[in-house]
C-alpha cells in the first residue's frame, strides 16, 4: 500500500498525518514486536523534518501503539489490554482469552513487616510479620504490570518463588484449597517511581493505573492484598452502565 503525506493540506499538521500513516502501517504492515523504520528513514521516505517524525511517534507512544527500546528502535505492541470489572480473574486467564501469552518476568517472595495500608487490609498490627510477593507479569514478553501482594502469616504458603511463576489463584486452589469467591478493587492514578519504572521498563515519572485488591474466600476471610501497577497507555478497565 501506498503511504504519502499530502503537503498542500495545511489543514492538518504534517506530525498528524503522519500519525495516521504509521497507524495503518502497524495495522496493515506490521505484528507486534516488529521494528518500525527508524526516524532517518521516515524523514527521507516522507521529506519532512526530523521533529515531525518525533512528535508522530511520541504520540503514538503514549497512546500505546510503540514503544522505544534503547539500543535497538521502536517497535510495534500489541494491542492494548481491556478488563472488565463485573468478574474475578487472575491475570494469566485475562490475557489468555484475549490471545495473548503470559508469562511472568521476575519473582520474590520474603516475609516482611506490615505497615500503612498493608495493616488496614489484613487486619493486622503494625511491624506484624507478612509475606510478600513480588511478580512482573507479562504479555507476549511485554511487561504490562507490576504486582506486590500481601497474605497473613497463617496462610503457611510456599517460599518456592516456582509455585509462583503461574496464576496466583490457580495455585491457591491447587494447593490451599482456596477458592476466591469475592474481591474488592479499587482503581487510581500516579506516577511510576524508581522502583516502579525499572521493574516496568519505563521512564521515572510516567503515569501508571494502580490496582489495590483485597481477595475474600468463602468464609468471609480475607486472602490476600494486591497492589497492581499497570502501563497506563496498555491497559484500560472498562464498566457496562445499565439505566434505571
Amino acid at each position: 500500500m501506498a503511504y504519502n503525506i499530502d503537503k498542500k493540506n495545511t489543514e492538518i499538521p504534517f506530525y498528524i498525518q503522519l500519525k495516521m500513516i504509521l497507524k495503518e502501517m502497524i495495522e496493515n504492515d506490521y505484528s507486534p514486536g516488529e521494528l518500525i523504520p527508524t526516524e532517518v528513514e521516515l524523514q527521507k521516505r516522507f521529506e519532512i523534518s526530523r521533529i515531525t517524525v518525533r512528535d508522530a511517534i511520541s504520540e503514538l507512544v503514549n497512546e500505546g501503539y510503540l514503544k522505544r527500546k534503547r539500543g535497538k528502535g521502536t517497535i510495534v505492541l500489541p494491542k492494548k489490554i481491556e478488563e472488565p470489572l463485573s468478574k474475578i480473574k487472575s491475570f494469566t486467564d485475562e490475557m489468555k482469552e484475549r490471545g495473548f501469552l503470559p508469562s511472568t518476568k521476575s519473582i520474590d517472595i520474603l516475609i516482611t513487616k506490615a505497615f500503612d495500608d498493608v495493616c488496614k487490609a489484613l487486619n493486622v498490627k503494625t511491624g506484624e510479620q507478612v509475606y510478600k510477593i513480588s511478580r512482573v507479569r507479562c504479555a507476549d514478553n511485554e511487561p504490562i504490570v507490576y504486582f506486590e501482594t500481601y497474605m497473613n502469616m497463617d496462610m503457611k504458603i510456599d517460599l518456592d518463588i516456582n509455585e509462583y511463576s503461574d496464576s496466583l489463584y490457580e495455585y491457591l486452589k491447587r494447593v490451599k484449597k482456596i477458592n476466591i469467591k469475592y474481591a474488592e478493587q479499587r482503581i487510581s492514578a500516579c506516577s511510576a517511581d524508581e522502583k516502579i519504572s525499572n521493574k516496568l521498563e519505563i521512564k521515572k515519572g510516567e503515569p501508571v493505573l494502580l490496582l489495590k485488591r483485597k481477595s475474600f474466600d468463602e468464609e468471609n476471610k480475607i486472602i490476600e492484598y494486591t497492589k497492581g501497577y499497570y502501563i497506563s497507555n496498555r491497559y484500560e478497565y472498562f464498566i457496562k452502565l445499565k439505566g434505571e
